[in-house]
């Protein structure tokens, strides 16, 4: 029999609240209950959010006695202190001043597996100091029963030492989201043992977290005779997963040392896909690939082919309704610079009418979940102040992929539906999320622009008018301060703290300067003939500079930096002071002749937001 007992404390009586340790449980239950993963028992495991001190101990007294154990894996998140030489872990009623009577030692775990001997007890404690634990050790075990073939195996693993704290970020505990990293296989531990031991995990977090100044974790092991089995290696084996295997099958034998050169990143692009999603990252690791078989169209479609299949059918499994629809689009722009060959354009237009259909389907449940719950739209985990940044832009970015993906499509049906749903989407958005339809960042641009373009086509403009509207609204209010697109994920508090106060000096080196979107509300308005609500406030901009950044060679868009074009800069009050001057030296820019390489274009700006597909504004 094997049990887990992982324990989150959020919530706290007597000391400061945390945000993340239940979430932070969570996730390990979850990884390790998932079925082939930790292989233990549902009935003798359990998950604990904010216990209190007896509440733990009646888990214990109910788990430990069940039944001979196998194996017992104990993870805690939360507060932790060491006191007169021993470590506690603090629960919702713990108080500092009487630590030893309110909090759980782990010298009170040591002796409890003294008592009942499962075969190899895991802990894991991700908490400040939780390196202190090593303090407990004299309790572990009788000495009667070290050194002996068979005797209890014990792994210990502490995220930080006994002097440091244990860090958090948004996505989870640094400690916690390594171990993860291990469990669930974005990180390689090794590739020959079909399972993996708590100990070998620990010494790769050891290298994985390096600074010893900020968060060094603590490993210890005694009487390691048993098979520990902490969970299934999912690297186990040459090659990692069926799919990933199938795929690199297909490539040709001639340049098996791309492979062997590219294994490692193929396998945590692929990883990714599912999890911490980049499509840069993603991106760059399949076109370096790819570069080696340009000229072997044949070899790189059917290599290509069944990458693309075993990534897609990942994503899929996200909990991201759009995952799918950005790795189909990643992938398909993937394909750009060979947009020439007939079997590269097939594959590309077969991707993209792949992320319309995706497109669509999110769009559905995403309507079905507002008009079931006005805040669906709200992080589910580690929300609050930071929805004031992230929902504003995840409200353009769903209806710019919604517009996209009516391009995408190639049946006549599938166009019509997600045209609807865009039109429902914006009018539901209006309703419900008005106060949230704003300007934070220069990455909006990209996402208006498409979606200002495909309202115009439908003649949506009344909706348009309104949506156009707060968008200028918030620019004004914010004085054309927009934060970059790259703007660091700990900066974005200070800058939300800026537009607050109306006083973004101590921001300036985040904020995005010229703006392309600026440019981009210029030609909304030129498209719904709105110029006198802007020229009404443009003073309010003065001195405000915008950019555009104009190519005809569309098949770049998918690259880190595009080449031959050119950058056309305006400064208001100085060059404009109307928006029907800007007609006056604005470029002509003619859409793609090649209706893929556009569609290609569109995908490229909503994945990669530095970037705006400008001939839409011709094409309206």
């Amino acid at each position: 029999m094997r049990s887990l007992i992982a324990v989150g404390c959020n919530t706290y009586d007597n000391l400061n609240d945390l945000s993340g340790a239940e979430l932070d449980a969570k996730r390990v239950y979850e990884a390790l209950m998932t079925q082939g993963v930790g292989d233990y028992d549902a009935v003798t495991s359990t998950l604990l959010l904010s216990p209190t001190l007896n509440e733990l101990r009646g888990v214990l007294r109910k788990i430990l006695p069940a039944g001979k154990l196998d194996a017992l894996t104990f993870y805690f998140a939360g507060h932790g202190d060491v006191h007169a030489g021993s470590f506690y872990i603090c629960l919702k009623d713990t108080s500092l001043d009487a630590i030893s009577l309110t909090a759980f030692s782990l010298g009170e775990l040591f002796r409890n597996l003294n008592d009942f001997v499962p075969s190899q007890s895991n802990i894991v404690i991700d908490a400040c100091r939780s390196g202190g634990l090593v303090s407990d050790l004299g309790v572990l075990l009788k000495p009667d029963l070290l050194g002996n073939a068979g005797s209890p195996g014990v792994t210990l693993v502490a995220t930080s030492a006994q002097d440091q704290y244990a860090s958090e970020t948004s996505a989870g505990g640094v400690g916690t989201n390594a171990i993860l990293d291990c469990i669930e296989g974005r990180v390689v531990v090794n590739d020959q043992r079909p399972f993996l031991d708590l100990a070998e995990i620990g010494h790769r977090i050891q290298s994985i977290l390096h600074d010893p100044a900020s968060q060094q974790p603590v490993v210890w092991g005694l009487n390691l005779f048993s098979s520990s089995g902490f969970c299934r290696n999912p690297r186990h084996g040459s090659d990692p997963t069926a799919h990933l295997k199938t795929a690199l099958h297909a490539w040709p034998a001639t340049h098996d040392h791309v492979v062997r050169e590219h294994y490692n990143d193929l396998w945590e692009a692929y990883s990714s896909v599912d999890s911490k999603w980049k499509p840069r990252q993603f991106a760059d690791t399949i076109s370096t690939v790819l570069k080696v078989l340009s000229g072997q169209p044949q070899e790189l479609i059917s290599f290509f082919d069944k990458l693309s299949n075993a990534a897609i059918e990942r994503a899929e499994k996200s909990t991201d309704a759009f995952r799918a629809t950005e790795v189909s689009a990643t992938l398909a722009i993937c394909l750009l610079p060979f947009i020439q060959e007939p079997l590269a354009r097939n594959q590309m237009q077969a991707l993209l009418d792949r992320s319309g259909s995706a497109t669509l389907a999110a769009c559905l449940q995403l309507l079905d979940d507002v008009r079931d719950d006005r805040y669906a739209l709200l992080s589910k985990q580690g929300g609050g102040l930071s929805d004031l940044y992230v929902l504003p832009v995840r409200l353009t970015k769903v209806l710019a992929w919604a517009a996209a993906g009516s391009s995408f499509l190639s049946d006549s049906d599938g166009k019509l539906a997600i045209d609807r749903a865009f039109g429902d989407l914006l009018r539901v958005f209006i309703e419900l999320y008005t106060n949230s339809l704003t300007l934070v960042t220069d990455a909006q641009a990209p996402y208006i622009a498409v979606l200002a373009a495909h309202a115009k086509a439908l003649q949506l403009d009344i909706e348009s008018e309104q949506v156009f509207g707060l968008f200028y609204s918030s620019l004004i209010e914010r004085q054309g301060n927009l934060a970059a697109s790259d703007i660091p994920p700990e900066s974005v508090l200070k800058y939300l703290e800026a537009c607050r106060s109306s006083n973004f000096t101590s921001v300036m080196d985040h904020i995005e300067r010229p703006s392309q979107t600026l440019a981009v509300l210029f030609k909304f308005a030129e498209l719904f003939g709105l110029q006198d609500v802007v020229d009404d406030e443009l003073w309010e901009l003065d001195r405000a500079s915008f950019l555009a950044y104009i190519t005809t060679d569309y098949n770049q868009y998918g690259l880190r930096s595009m080449d031959g074009g050119n950058n056309y800069v305006w400064t208001i009050g100085q060059d404009l002071c109307r928006v029907e001057e800007l007609a006056n030296s604005w470029p002509t820019v003619s859409p793609p002749s090649d209706e893929l390489a556009a569609q290609g274009a569109v995908a490229a700006s909503l994945l990669y937001p530095d970037r705006v597909p400008w001939f839409l504004f011709s094409a309206a």
